[in-house]
């Protein structure tokens, strides 16, 4: 994890030592702009909408959402929740929008809180995120689409063999890791084409709960605040449930660098495939109350299927077939953007060089991006139910980082009011999401003291690791890590990328 001004590799292996008389004489060949070695500007508008709403409608809004009502015992304060995460999602990503335009380099929290606090901020997120939050992210995510696949074969889903989900989740990362390897434009169209499927089923469960509302099945709708929860802590707990379905909102940010208009496409597609989102998650929670009640919300293992089950008879396959589109969709948008954190990351020295590499001729970061998806392998192995606490672990130490962003923007506004900021959300917007993140870190520790004091600890270990890794370089001076680089350039076909003086910090 040497420093990047250190590198001993080139850009390519044609790339040789130049001569002393090469050197005197000035005879320095000519690099052609189609061999360089950089990740291209491929991702368009369309894709942005396309990724941002791929990798936020997942698995959570299909499986059951009565994580929400749980905490806030009535259907009406749950829509409220469900809104509000919605709203909330919406200011966050506008805070984004001006982090991402004036800073912009791929890797999201990663890039702004290195370049607003330092590095060991940076390192600390791409520590936690890079390891845990987003590997395990994608585990879930495939055993998902691994369970709705099998639906069909196996009628009573809780039954079907947890071996054979398993190899179906692996063969769903292994699918991706290709799918990202072999092509920028190929992982982005393939978000766009899984978006329009997500949003296909979500239509269904739609239009059944207005089919259902006018036939007059209002009694699930009457009094819908009767015995709502007002203890502040459990409104917090809510509000985690209903941002992990919302997570995903910051997953634009990880790709700015492979924009082509990033100023003018960012603010855009997030405005765009934000509220559409929100209106999404609105409607099909209204459904599934209409259909099967709060009560049906709360005993139901997969609440999209029994309203399938109950409404479209000997179609209701096309729940499941939709909703493993869905999860696909979202494991490889998940996987596209999260290995950017790990490649940023590394290219500033804060992960092994060799993860910093692009394919020469594919021009994708192939390391990192296997890199990330082998720790989700690995991930499938132990018991499944234990990845959802794992990451209700570490929705801590997510808006922890988020948090840290809203206020690196307001200490930017404040110590370097000149910067260019293509875009500048209004004031009151960055104080707001501050507070309520400042709101949702505090209030957790009043129920669930462990699983954010958990979150902290993993947070600190990071600090031993970045000084031994990364500021010693204790592991580099120890020599070996050049042939290992060396290894990984001849085994995968990569090189760093070129021009890096157009990324140095």
């Amino acid at each position: 994890m040497a420093d990047k001004e250190n590198d001993p590799l080139g850009s390519t292996e044609a790339r040789q030592p130049l001569t002393k008389d090469e050197e005197a004489n000035g005879d320095v060949p000519e690099v052609k702009i189609e061999d360089k070695v950089q990740l291209k500007k491929e991702v368009t508008l369309l894709n942005g909408v396309g990724l941002v709403v791929g990798v936020m409608i997942g698995s959570g809004i299909f499986i059951s959402p009565k994580g929400v009502l749980i905490r806030t015992e009535s259907v009406g304060m749950s829509l409220v929740v469900w809104a509000g995460c919605g709203l909330l999602a919406l200011c966050g990503s506008l805070c984004y929008c001006e982090m991402g335009t004036m800073i912009p380099k791929s890797g999201a929290e990663y890039s702004y809180l290195k370049e607003t606090f330092g590095p060991l901020p940076g390192f600390l997120y791409s520590w936690t995120l890079a390891l845990i939050i987003r590997p395990s992210s994608i585990a879930i995510v495939a055993l998902t689409f691994a369970r709705y696949v099998t639906q069909p074969f196996f009628p009573d889903c809780e039954i079907s063999p947890l071996a054979v989900r398993k190899v179906l989740a692996a063969a769903c990362i292994a699918v991706t890791i290709f799918i990202n390897c072999a092509s920028v434009k190929v992982a982005t169209r393939i978000t766009d084409v899984f978006t329009l499927g997500k949003l296909i089923a979500i239509a269904i469960l739609v239009v059944i709960g207005i089919v259902t509302l006018a036939e007059g099945n209002v009694q699930y709708l009457k009094d819908p605040f009767d015995d709502s929860e007002s203890n502040p802590a459990a409104i917090g707990l809510a509000f985690y449930s209903g941002l992990w379905a919302y997570d995903g909102w910051n997953a634009l940010n990880f790709v700015t660098e492979e924009m082509r208009n990033p100023a003018r496409d960012l603010p855009r597609a997030l405005m765009i495939g934000i509220p559409l989102v929100t209106i999404c998650y609105l409607l099909t929670n209204i459904a599934y109350i209409a259909v099967v009640g709060g009560e049906g919300i709360l005993t139901s293992g997969a609440v999209a299927m029994t309203v399938g089950a109950m409404k479209l008879g000997p179609v209701a396959w096309l729940i499941p077939i939709f909703v493993a589109c869905s999860t696909f969709g979202c494991v490889n948008g998940l996987a596209f953007s999260g290995a950017r954190l790990v490649y940023v990351a590394a290219r500033s020295g804060h992960m092994p060089k060799a993860l910093a590499m692009i394919h020469r001729k594919r021009q994708t970061p192939m390391p990192s991006i296997i890199f990330m998806n082998v720790i989700a392998l690995i991930m499938l192995i132990p018991d499944s139910a234990q990845f959802s606490t794992l990451v209700n672990y570490f929705s801590f130490a997510a808006w922890l980082s988020y948090f840290a962003v809203f206020i690196a923007l307001l200490y930017l506004r404040w110590k370097r009011p000149d910067l260019h900021r293509p875009y500048k959300v209004w004031i009151v917007v960055p104080i707001f999401t501050a507070l309520v993140a400042l709101y949702l870190l505090i209030t957790p520790f009043a129920m669930e003291p462990i699983e954010s004091s958990l979150a902290l600890i993993f947070i600190a270990l990071g600090i031993p690791v970045y000084f031994i890794f990364c500021k010693w370089d204790l592991v580099g001076k120890c020599g070996g890590c050049d042939n290992f680089n060396l290894l990984i350039q001849k085994l995968f076909d990569v090189a760093v990328e070129d021009e890096k003086d157009e990324i140095e910090d």
